[in-house]
């Protein structure tokens, strides 16, 4: 798989990618493979069962398993890292989670013109729907320096004073995702999540 002039271009411009079943074969290893992990920790982190009142994470996360870590060489995630990043790029690190309720609005990262890009590629192991967690983006808010960038860091800190609106109302596009779908997106870009369940 090798990412189309087409996709690179909406990359950049919007902030993100979503590859519809790109690991549908193998989205039921990489499932047993996730659980096999939070079981060998506890399942949850720092030894305690998740209980579903906060998230859990897991750092460093596919380093743990063979199979996951063999993610890092699949020609499909190497064909999109390679045209974003360029062929010498580095992989930094992984996480797991178990996600819980409404994730607000944030950026991973805040990185000006001229420095190193930073792109996260994220593997939803849920059938996830506008209204039970799917990872929604702000498009074209990756950009800096950038008025647009910049009046959205500002406004969604409180949107209800600055917009009258819930964060869940804000206007953005909802990435609906099945297991075996790849969403990829710069570090920069605003996105959240809004009426999810206690363990996804």
């Amino acid at each position: 798989m090798q990412l189309t002039p087409q996709q690179i271009h909406f990359f950049h411009t919007f902030g993100y990618l979503g590859l519809s079943q790109l690991l549908s074969d193998r989205s039921e290893e990489i499932t047993a493979a996730f659980e096999e992990i939070w079981a060998q920790n506890g399942g949850g982190h720092n030894g305690q069962p998740h209980n579903g009142q906060a998230r859990s994470c897991i750092v460093p996360f596919i380093d743990q398993h063979e199979t996951l870590c063999s993610l890092l060489d699949d020609p499909r995630i190497l064909g999109i890292a390679e045209p974003l990043l360029g062929a010498d790029f580095n992989y930094m690190g992984s996480d797991g989670n178990y996600y819980v309720g409404d994730t607000g609005w944030h950026s991973d990262g805040w990185r000006e013109p001229g420095k190193p890009l930073f792109v996260k590629v994220a593997l939803y192991l849920d059938p996830l729907q506008r209204d039970n967690g799917c990872l929604r983006v702000i498009p074209g808010s990756h950009q800096l320096p950038d008025r647009y960038g910049r009046r959205l860091e500002d406004g969604l800190r409180n949107a209800r004073e600055q917009w009258d609106m819930d964060g869940s109302e804000v206007p953005a596009v909802a990435l609906e995702t099945r297991p075996g779908d790849v969403v990829v997106f710069n570090h920069n870009l605003k996105h959240a999540s809004f009426g999810g369940g206690q363990r996804r």
